[in-house]
């Protein structure tokens, strides 16, 4: 639930408080609220936002920064945490530090560690932060773990810059600090998504018989008593979504070995319903027809044109993954036998019928996605793009086609 920790009757404005109640009554219950209940949560937010600005509650203002990009991050939608970033460095600098000594009795100094979570994702993705302007927010990043708190996110996303760069050292080395704050983390989060990018390390540093045995024990529930109130809401820990994810991180590490060891062992022996579900991104889509099943295709190129239509709200490498996904896609659905699908996308003609070639959009998508992997890999040194879609071709192209 959003503001869980806000007490109405301590806000001086009527109008503030009740905003705030309908924002808590909104998400109060399942995380599903979040996304269904979006455009009212960010309007009533915004509101807040200005008000309590107004009234000068710095600790609702702060709070509601980081709401506004936690409910962002969920749906996708990075443009609206990089302006929040943008306020937020302008008014920590002329308020939070005035303001700290005012609040000593909440977790308003905490919130600035949970900010800089939400704006590293946007971050660590986007071109426009190159290694110098992420090397300063890195350094600003671990200066609020240490002085506010939270510091098992700032090591769990040194372990997810790791990872982008494939730097099996870096992760590995914010793994290991990253497990002495863990307990910590899994107290006030989700145990099983909290430690999703310590697996992901495991496969990069080719551990792979311990990334296994994590990933069984926690489908299993073997994991501490004192944690197991995560299983009633976490989504990751069903069959289908803790498979894709590993499949995902294999292709993603350079690990196509991996992938072919969790596909064959795992994924391919789900039923036909699990490997198909629908609403679970774009690479899960993708595994449907790897697997050859092409029985989605409207519902899917309706998602080709959302992720088209909204690709100025995600990040640089969000954009490249998504559509290094779509490009294996429709080469996989021509390859299946669909040589032609309706679609109408910017700067893609189609025949008469209103049809294009599969492979003409799979071309089409091909290109978008080199030219945001090479974007970003010009601002960043560590950044192989040509490696990254030379194992997606390997995963689902090549091997596929040895498979046939």
């Amino acid at each position: 639930m959003m503001f869980s920790d806000v007490r109405l009757e301590q806000l001086k404005d009527d109008t503030l408080a009740r905003l705030v109640a309908g924002v808590q009554s909104m998400t109060r219950g399942s995380n599903r609220l979040y996304d269904q209940n979006y455009e009212m949560l960010s309007s009533t937010l915004k509101k807040i936002f200005k008000l309590s600005k107004q009234e000068g509650e710095w600790h609702l203002y702060f709070d509601t920064i980081d709401e506004l990009m936690s409910l962002n991050r969920r749906v996708g939608n990075y443009a609206e945490i990089v302006k929040c970033a943008e306020i937020y460095y302008k008014d920590y600098d002329e308020y939070m530090e005035k303001e700290l000594p005012n609040y000593s009795n909440t977790l308003m100094g905490a919130l600035n560690t949970y900010i800089d979570s939400k704006i590293f994702e946007a971050y660590y993705e986007y071109y426009q932060i190159d290694d110098t302007k992420m090397d300063l927010f890195i350094k600003r990043y671990e200066q609020a773990a240490f002085r506010f708190g939270r510091e098992y996110l700032y090591y769990s996303d040194l372990i997810k810059l790791g990872m982008l760069y494939r730097d099996a050292e870096m992760a590995q080395t914010a793994a290991r600090k990253f497990l002495n704050y863990a307990d910590e983390m899994a107290r006030v989060s989700c145990y099983i998504c909290g430690h999703f990018p310590y697996l992901g390390q495991l496969l990069l540093a080719k551990q792979d018989q311990k990334a296994e045995e994590f990933m069984l024990d926690m489908l299993r529930k073997n994991i501490p008593q004192k944690y197991q109130w995560c299983y009633q809401y976490c989504e990751m820990a069903q069959l289908d979504a803790m498979y894709v994810c590993m499949l995902c991180m294999s292709v993603r590490c350079g690990r196509i070995d991996a992938f072919h060891y969790y596909y064959e062992k795992y994924w391919s022996k789900l039923e036909r319903s699990s490997q198909c579900a629908p609403d679970n991104g774009s690479f899960q889509r993708l595994m449907g027809v790897y697997g050859g099943y092409f029985d989605r295709t409207e519902e899917d190129l309706q998602e080709v044109v959302d992720a088209v239509r909204d690709e100025n709200k995600s990040t640089t490498v969000g954009n490249m993954y998504e559509f290094l996904q779509w490009w294996c896609y429709f080469e996989l659905m021509n390859r299946g036998g669909i040589h032609k699908v309706s679609i109408v996308l910017p700067e893609l003609e189609t025949d008469k019928t209103g049809q294009v070639s599969t492979l003409e959009l799979s071309d089409y998508l091909q290109k978008k996605a080199d030219a945001y992997g090479r974007k970003f890999a010009q601002v960043r040194a560590n950044f192989d793009y040509e490696r990254v879609k030379a194992d997606y071709q390997e995963a689902f192209l090549s091997y596929c086609s040895d498979r046939t």
